[in-house]
């Protein structure tokens, strides 16, 4: 009788594991147009994303691109030892956190503000246009912004000295740029200025996406906008907040490289060198195929600091109950 019992169960689970795959794959069949549409981004990311994740093995290599991966001697931990040992490592260590840091204190509130005053605008054409020109400096380039905010702050007829000391609060003319107390308020309020605009479109969207009806009910109720900001927008927001803020602190090990290479100078390198500009220094100085191992070396570390950076961020807000990737 047991062994009709476990059969006839066996039978039953069988059966419905069939079915169950039936009803998937019956399911992919009438979406197959939209599995389809998948194929170009899933081979693009197998292409640029997963694929050359093979040369992680270079940064244990003492690499030869004639002698390729295979050929090529393994070291193991030397060229972590190599870049760990850099006489300016820990300066650039610490410039990077800070910088990082800072954009994300400062950078990351300022966003939301900045999203909360868009969405408060009625006018659809003054709407327009303040998005339009506040994510405008997105598409420059840095290398075109840092030229720009290079003569704007030049000593010499620069337009910033020029406005400050007409007005008497400079009595002659300051090399900002040169400056490493003016440096690092320089580089956060230009990342902001550039980014701060492009950076808002995703609250903005999360915002829209708000019950239009709460805002209607708050207001039956005599509610203040900013009671309606506080209580229906950003807890209307919130989860996009910490996805945001979980993928921002992941980055804390890349400051900006293109900024800070284009914007940094030899009289700024105390504060303004960070990981990136210290090893492409490092290796226009050094030459050599051992430079593609340090380089992918220092790429391999700040990517496992920014992975356990991540999981810290999205452990916490698990244990706080708010949205999480993974």
């Amino acid at each position: 009788m047991a062994t009709l019992a476990e059969s006839q169960t066996n039978t039953a689970v069988e059966a419905r594991r069939r079915a169950m795959t039936k009803r998937i794959l019956h399911k992919m069949w009438d979406q197959r147009w939209l599995y389809i549409f998948t194929i170009p981004g899933i081979i693009f990311f197998l292409l640029f994303s997963y694929y050359p994740m093979v040369g992680i093995i270079i940064a244990f290599q003492d690499y030869n691109p004639v002698k390729g991966y295979s050929g090529s001697e393994f070291v193991g931990l030397e060229n972590f030892k190599t870049i760990f040992n850099l006489p300016d490592f820990t300066n650039a260590l610490r410039n990077t956190v800070i910088i990082s840091g800072l954009k994300l204190l400062i950078g990351f509130p300022v966003t939301i503000l900045f999203a909360l005053l868009i969405n408060e605008i009625h006018q659809t054409v003054f709407k327009r246009f303040v998005q339009t020109i506040s994510y405008l400096p997105y598409f420059i380039s840095w290398v075109i912004a840092a030229g720009l905010w290079y003569k704007m702050l030049s000593p010499d007829g620069g337009l910033i000295n020029e406005m400050l000391t007409r007005i008497g609060f400079l009595n002659e003319p300051f090399y900002f740029m040169g400056s490493t107390h003016a440096f690092l308020p320089i580089v956060i309020f230009t990342e902001l200025w550039k980014n701060i605009g492009f950076n808002a479109i995703i609250y903005l969207a999360a915002l829209s996406g708000i019950d239009p009806h709460l805002y209607e009910v708050s207001s039956i109720d005599g509610a203040s906008r900013i009671r309606q900001i506080w209580h229906i927008a950003l807890p209307g927001i919130r989860g996009t907040m910490v996805l945001l803020f979980i993928l921002s602190a992941s980055g804390l090990m890349s400051a900006g490289f293109d900024q800070l290479w284009t914007m940094g100078n030899l009289q700024v390198q105390e504060v303004g060198q960070i990981l990136d500009t210290l090893i492409l220094s490092y290796l226009r100085n050094s030459g050599g195929f051992m430079g593609l191992s340090l380089g992918a070396t220092m790429g391999v570390f700040q990517a496992t600091v920014g992975l356990i950076l991540f999981l810290v961020c999205n452990f916490v807000a698990k244990l706080i109950k708010q949205e999480s990737l993974i």
